[in-house]
């Protein structure tokens, strides 16, 4: 993506809106431009290569507004408003939500994004600097001076009213607008044996504030010159020990007293007037290449106290003071999607990036796999077949399921292949590679570029051919299509992909130059490729050949990529300013009123579901969209992390799904202040939003009033003892050392310009219980409120998480302390970390098991009759109690089945543990049996034995349901920290959409819940039962899965615990569900507290 993307389609700058809206903090997406700080220094902004300008909230790093088509801005001095020039230079005035204030009534078009070079604003002088043309806000284009010694490295002086032209190692200064020759100057850069080296040439150049100065700069060193007289008043010149390292950028401090340099290795600010460092600093973060022309950008902030420095998608918040980094101004990853493939029969989406592929389940709606691959992707498309088991990496093919790799016997020499492809049945793979092979050439011959097919199963060649560079199977026969454009082509080729003969040559009418990128139709009617200036369809029955020129009717180019509707009735074609067109094939004309508006920049790829309902496309940036191919209305956005795993979908109207820690990056944005995700979760939160989607729902915006939002409250933690040991980590929290067993913690929270609402104190992940509250001391008229806490610790390291909800429910930040307890001679022991970075608690070995399960097979009403349910309830039971004596001492089960199991059965039994439970227990509720969502609150309910009716059911569920509120009041009360919460939950079957959304209002409960209490919870997808899954297996699928779990599958080190368990549900499941219903159902968990055993492997 490459904005901040403010959910929503990005309309003309005139009509963004002002109301909040929910961002996902993206970064930034392309080479940094321009960088500019506030006055205020609390914004920062930055523009884009692709035309973006992003607002920073400098003090956290979040991205706050979002505005295409801008090509240059910068802050004016009312901490209000921003002087803008669009990329139809247009000079403009706009507030920080995008209002625009004023606009210049001078409007000349300049160059296009794909010629310009280097660009820069000057906001004193509202002056446009482009490849040496001058545009200004009052005057719009005033010329392009050009010289005979000529470099695009240029600057521009305010107080000279002269721009710096760069040529080798000399600078001609040139007034504006006249391009009058006012000086030259010669810098006496650092050089190497070869005078031409253009590495050696300047890169940059830049005047001083106060016009006295010129500075130019090569990668190996700079000068500073004094205008006037010539005079060197200072250089720099990398050490030679940095032999890979170069020298990136220089600029001057707003008194022109100071610079700022930045290497490939270390950050330097020196003082002019002594020439010596005030400090110099290693870093590793910011790089540029030693080739290209853009240097990254320093932006020193107006008071000189802050530097903001920018590289390629690196940007940070510096301190003059001692050059430490203030924010990291970074999205949630840097990796771009190059490309990405539908894979319908699989219902997955392959995403590919730079050496690593992703595979997104469209079914579950979550992204499940990350994959290394072994070549950087615009090198080749990988291949997905056709059940997404399998990745075709050049020769491995890669099994999805356990990462094992299988290599091709193909011994050629070198070569990288540049397109690859995979038969329709999966039988053949071919790679088009600049090859040496042998089998088909001598040694002498001169190396082309040749077309190998090799045979999936044995893995080894079937044939080769010499002179193929371009390549596509068809998608219903094994027929390969060919053509060589090196030079001139004249036809196409098909052939056998079994054998290599010659199927059929389409002869093309003319001669055609260059070209490439062939592309089949959904059913092989049509066949496109580019020619040089051009795009080719043609009829493959027929050969008949359609001639399309790049021009559109509106003059702009197009033919970046194309493909086919799936009815074939059109050719999609995309250019490079991030257009979708569309070509009626029949008609032989563009139809201009289909055209979707995708990016900024060129689309990459695009991909349609076979119903042509849907549209997947993606640019060079790090998301996907998916449109509405009938109303060509985006639908989402899908937001793959690569390196975490994590993953995030998004409508236009805010509505969300994603993994846990991708929901940090989500905040709500109203003008420049940010908000917290929580504060209107419950209303935004969409589980399965994406599969939703593809089923027809549709999302309205959100009710939400936004008009009187206030702050987040503010919360803090203080641990009173009068006799107490602090220290501070490096992570910040403090940590007390305590002897008594007993804390006294009390939390202090404010509201400005409200109330407290509610105050929620964690131990050890989990809420603690309304009944260990003390004193409370509240003063609504202050926005104040207290709570005293008297806590009883564990043994070891006490976790306490504060936070406070205000009376709009907004969170605050949350507040930690940590609190060792050391009980008699025992050590303090640090609990265990997962690999991933989690705490793993320990359990108290004296401690209870309060285990209660619930297994209903018989219903009053005979048609809800189950017959498996009471067997899952059993074996789960059984499994627990036999190796739950591992971790702890004490199992005390209840076990309520069938006619017991009515609601005053089950709350007994959760009662009963409300009463005896511990904090330092384990509770784990297992549920086997109905559940259903309320139609009339959405609510998720357990339906015990004595519900007779789940068609008419919210007045019965009123009176003999368990709702997810009732389950979430036992998960604060029981006092045991470590909860898990299983639910086997049976809905009955429906509409495919209306199971979808079923299970997902199931989960939104089950999520909000666990959320809100620090407990763990798991359910299985509310589904039919399958009776020959249940006859092979003796379970349902989710329970099956889960006790081979307990029997040692989702061991790690010997030890099973709760997220052990939750990851092994996750992946087998759907599996194991594929295998006996055809489609795979997806378990739903979450769990915001600690980890912890519930078995110890021997």
């Amino acid at each position: 993506m490459k904005k901040c993307l403010i959910l929503l389609l990005l309309f003309p700058l005139i009509l963004f809106a002002q109301k909040p809206q929910l961002v996902i903090k993206s970064g930034l997406q392309s080479e940094v431009m321009m960088a500019s700080i506030s006055p205020d220094n609390k914004v920062g902004l930055t523009v884009e290569e692709n035309e973006v300008l992003i607002l920073w909230e400098l003090s956290t790093g979040k991205q706050l507004q979002s505005f295409p088509n801008i090509m240059a801005a910068d802050f004016r001095l009312d901490n209000k408003t921003i002087d803008i020039v669009t990329n139809q230079y247009k000079f403009q005035t706009i507030d920080y939500n995008g209002n625009v204030v004023s606009q210049s009534p001078i409007n000349n078009t300049g160059k296009d994004k794909h010629n310009r070079l280097n660009w820069s604003y000057h906001r004193k002088s509202s002056l446009l600097l482009s490849n040496a043309s001058i545009y200004t806000r009052e005057n719009g284009f005033r010329g392009t001076i050009r010289i005979n010694k000529f470099g695009v490295e240029q600057d521009y002086s305010d107080e000279r009213n002269a721009i710096s032209i760069p040529f080798g190692n000399d600078v001609t200064l040139c007034k504006v607008p006249s391009g009058e020759i006012i000086k030259e100057l010669n810098f006496n850069l650092a050089k190497s044996g070869y005078a031409s080296d253009p590495i050696l040439e300047i890169k940059f150049t830049r005047f001083s504030p106060d016009g006295r100065y010129l500075m130019a700069g090569n990668n190996n060193s700079l000068e500073i010159l004094d205008i006037n007289t010539g005079q060197r008043i200072y250089s720099y010149i990398h050490p030679n020990e940095y032999k890979t390292k170069i020298l990136n950028l220089a600029g001057f401090s707003p008194d022109s007293k100071k610079i700022f340099i930045h290497t490939s290795n270390e950050i330097i600010l020196v003082n002019l007037e002594t020439k010596q460092d005030i400090w110099r600093i290693k870093q590793a973060d910011f790089h540029v290449s030693e080739y290209g022309s853009r240097r990254g950008v320093i932006r020193f902030s107006d008071d000189g106290k802050k530097i903001l420095l920018g590289t390629q998608k690196n940007l940070s918040l510096l301190s003059t003071e001692n050059g430490q980094t203030i924010t990291k101004l970074v999205g949630v990853t840097k990796e771009e999607v190059f490309y990405h493939h539908l894979s319908e029969s699989s219902n997955q989406l392959l995403i590919e990036f730079d050496k690593k592929a992703a595979i997104w389940d469209l079914s579950s709606g979550a992204m499940r796999k990350v994959i290394q691959t072994n070549q950087p992707a615009f090198e080749y498309h990988l291949q997905l077949n056709q059940k997404g088991s399998k990745l075709y990496d050049f020769w491995t093919e890669i099994d999805l399921a356990n990462n094992a790799h299988k290599d091709f016997l193909y011994e050629a020499g070198g070569g990288r292949p540049s397109n690859m492809g995979l038969s329709f049945d999966d039988k053949y793979l071919f790679h088009v590679a600049y090859y040496r092979d042998p089998k088909i050439e001598d040694q002498y011959s001169v190396n082309q570029d040749k077309l190998v097919v090799a045979d999936v199963t044995t893995k080894k060649i079937l044939w080769r051919k010499k002179a193929v560079n371009q390549a596509v199977f068809a998608h219903t026969s094994k027929q390969i299509a060919t053509i060589n454009t090196f030079g001139e082509f004249t036809s196409i080729d098909l052939l056998d992909g079994a054998t290599g003969n010659l199927v059929k040559k389409i002869t093309l009418p003319k001669k055609y130059v260059g070209g490439g990128r062939l592309t089949f139709s959904m059913n092989d009617k049509y066949l496109t490729c580019q020619s040089g200036n051009g795009q080719i369809i043609v009829e493959v029955s027929t050969g008949k050949t359609i001639d399309i020129p790049e021009l559109l009717p509106n003059g702009k180019k197009t033919f970046y990529s194309a493909t086919f509707t799936a009815d074939e009735n059109y050719l999609i074609a995309s250019n490079y300013d991030g257009e979708l067109h569309f070509y009626n094939i029949q008609q032989q004309q563009w139809d201009m009123a289909k055209t979707i508006k995708a990016y900024t920049d060129a689309v990459a790829g695009v991909t349609l579901s076979k119903n042509n309902r849907y549209l997947f496309t993606n640019a060079r940036e790090n998301n996907i969209k998916l449109w509405d191919l009938q109303t060509r209305e985006l639908l989402a956005t899908l937001y793959p992390v690569p390196s975490t795993g994590e993953w995030a979908v998004v409508t236009p109207n805010g509505q969300f799904d994603a993994s846990v820690n991708a929901q940090k990056d989500l905040y709500f944005v109203k003008g420049v202040n940010s908000f917290p995700l929580e504060i209107l979760y419950e209303k935004y939160y969409t589980p399965k939003l994406l599969p939703r989607i593809l089923a027809g729902e549709r999302f309205p915006a959100v009710d939400a009033d936004f008009d009187d939002l206030h702050k987040a409250p503010i919360c803090k933690i203080s641990y009173e003892q009068k006799t107490r040991n602090l220290t501070v980590e490096d992570d910040s929290k403090p940590i007390y050392e305590n002897t008594t067993g007993l804390a006294e913690i009390t939390v202090n929270a404010t509201a400005e310009n409200d109330k407290i609402d509610e105050i929620r104190l964690f131990h050890n992940g989990k809420i603690v219980n309304l009944a260990t509250r003390g004193l409370f001391v509240t003063d609504n008229t202050t926005g104040t409120d207290t709570k005293k806490y008297t806590i009883n610790l564990l043994a070891g390291q006490n976790v306490f998480r504060a936070i406070a909800l205000n009376s709009q429910r907004t969170e605050s930040q949350p507040d930690e302390i940590i609190v060792n307890y050391k009980a008699g001679n025992q050590p303090n022991n640090k609990p265990n970390v997962s690999k991933d970075g989690g705490i793993i608690d320990a359990v108290d070995k004296n401690a209870t098991l309060h285990l209660v399960v619930v297994g209903i097979n018989q219903y009053q009403n005979e048609k809800l009759s189950l017959n498996y349910a009471l067997a899952d309830a059993t074996a789960f039971k059984d499994e627990i109690e036999k190796d739950a004596k591992t971790v702890i001492s004490n199992v005390k089960t209840y076990f309520v089945t069938d006619t017991k199991a009515d609601k005053n059965g089950i709350i007994n039994a959760l009662t009963e543990v409300q009463k005896t439970a511990r904090a330092q227990d384990v509770f784990v509720f297992y549920y086997a049996g109905h559940g259903v969502i309320s139609d009339k609150n959405k609510e998720f309910y357990l339906v015990p034995t004595d519900v007779s009716d789940l068609k008419n059911v919210d007045e019965i569920l009123l009176q003999k349901g368990i709702p997810s509120k009732q389950l979430q009041g036992y998960a604060v009360n029981i006092q045991a920290q470590k909860q898990v919460f299983i639910l086997d939950a049976c809905q009955s079957a429906g509409a495919f959409e209306q199971l979808i959304a079923a299970d997902a209002n199931q989960q939104k409960s089950l999520a909000v819940v666990a959320r809100s209490t620090g407990t763990h919870w798991m359910a299985a997808s509310g589904s039919k039962q399958f009776a020959n899954e249940f006859a092979t297996l003796g379970h349902g699928a989710f329970t099956y899965v889960l006790l081979q779990a307990l029997k040692g599958q989702a061991a790690n080190n010997k030890m099973i615990t709760v997220n052990g368990l939750k990851n092994f549900i996750q992946v087998q499941v759907p599996e194991l569900m594929k295998k006996y219903s055809g489609t795979p159902q997806y378990p739903a968990s979450y769990g915001l507290g600690n980890d912890f055993p519930v078995e110890m492997m021997k």
